[in-house]
């Protein structure tokens, strides 16, 4: 399957205008959560388009490989995953996520980057080999995919050869682009609004945001009406 520059350019333009929009000097946590909705969307039309023309898409519901890789995110998606989890699961399903969140962040705080990779630690998101925010997942994990399960099993086996060419992923370029391309179209519309561009490490990320909400009294801001902040000024 072919995806074209202009099918990929115009995703991207899409992207950062529907970004661009909502994620602005003062958003909800809904629009947060939609604008995640949207390019998860996005990609999975496209994996699904792929699919359907032949590309040899291994991903599927059940696994999760590449659930127990380090993952960083916008602040805008830490944002839409608390919103998810506050309104979307029952209030038991959500408490736990919290706790594993908690646990995970206080493992990772001790590590560096190279022994969290090592270390295989399942998202805290991961329930029963499926993501319990998976409508609003990151975009790093809406555009990670590979061609080939074995690969994945083999890179989850043997965490001391991450980043050498023995665990290397099979992927369709096409499919890299047009995720990296919409990635890259976020960045650009957080940056026009005066938002961060970077990314930070997911459970960290939850964590201070779900601390963050627990401390504060107000009801609109713990019921995750409006959890996003101004930008920095």
């Amino acid at each position: 399957m072919q995806v074209s520059r202009k099918r990929i350019h115009g995703a991207a333009t899409a992207t950062h205008d529907y970004t661009k929009e909502l994620v602005g000097a003062s958003c909800s946590a809904g629009d947060c959560a939609a604008v995640c909705r949207r390019l998860a969307r996005e990609i999975d039309d496209e994996f699904s388009a792929a699919t359907r023309a032949g590309t040899p898409v291994a991903c599927a519901a059940g696994c999760d490989f590449c659930c127990h890789l380090r993952v960083s995110v916008f602040e805008h998606e830490a944002v839409a995953l608390v919103h998810h989890l506050r309104t979307c699961l029952a209030p038991d399903a959500a408490a736990a996520a919290g706790r594993r969140i908690a646990e995970n962040a206080a493992r990772i705080d001790a590590m560096t980057v190279a022994q969290h990779y090592a270390a295989r630690m399942p998202c805290a998101l991961l329930v029963d080999g499926r993501c319990c925010a998976y409508e609003v997942r990151p975009s790093a994990c809406a555009a990670h995919h590979s061609l080939s399960r074995a690969r994945c099993e083999h890179a989850f086996q043997h965490p001391e050869r991450h980043g050498t060419p023995e665990n290397s992923r099979p992927a369709s370029l096409e499919l890299q682009t047009l995720g990296d391309a919409l990635i890259a179209a976020t960045q650009s519309a957080l940056a026009d609004n005066g938002r961060a561009t970077t990314r930070n490490e997911l459970h960290q990320c939850l964590r201070d945001l779900l601390e963050r909400r627990d401390a504060s009294d107000s009801p609109s801001t713990i019921r995750g009406d409006s959890l996003c902040p101004a930008p920095s000024t």
